[in-house]
């Protein structure tokens, strides 16, 4: 008679399993430190303002976001803070002069900083801006001149009538 021999998992063998299964599925979130991405402007800025987006590897909150911006790449000399105020993913910064800026993003709840981008700002001349600025008053000085002139003559024809 040949007997057959069947094996049964026991119990410790099953609770092995689930839990080395758990922390294979919770592993990649554990692993996974969120960081920040900042993104700007590519080309060279010619107004002294700009947009800058920062994103983040995780869906989560970022708390107290802060962007730096300094003169070197190493933010060795004198940084200045521009506070998110809210939850803002894009943020308008203005104020700069000609020269080269280095960016990067802080949030509280994240370790590290972002990535450093370089943004170069290089205003149009002084000739240009006042060439424009005249252009316009000159137009604006025509315009005015054309409706007086209309707005007489409407008044002179209602008159006579």
């Amino acid at each position: 008679m040949v007997s057959l021999k069947t094996r049964q998992p026991g119990i410790a063998k099953c609770v092995v399993t689930l839990l080395s299964l758990c922390l294979l599925l919770l592993l990649p979130r554990l692993v996974s430190a969120q960081s920040l991405t900042l993104s700007g402007p590519e080309d060279t800025v010619r107004e002294g303002y700009f947009t800058v987006s920062v994103s983040e590897s995780n869906s989560e909150v970022v708390k107290n976001l802060v962007i730096e911006s300094s003169t070197s790449a190493g933010f060795d000399q004198a940084v200045t803070h521009f506070p998110a105020l809210g939850d803002f993913k894009q943020l308008s910064l203005t104020g700069f002069s000609n020269g080269t800026y280095y960016l990067r993003a802080r949030a509280d709840n994240i370790e590290a900083p972002s990535n450093v981008i370089q943004v170069k700002v290089n205003h149009y001349p002084l000739w240009q801006a006042l060439g424009l600025f005249f252009v316009g008053l000159l137009l604006f000085i025509v315009l005015v001149v054309v409706l007086l002139t209309f707005h007489r003559r409407v008044q002179r024809g209602a008159t006579h009538d």
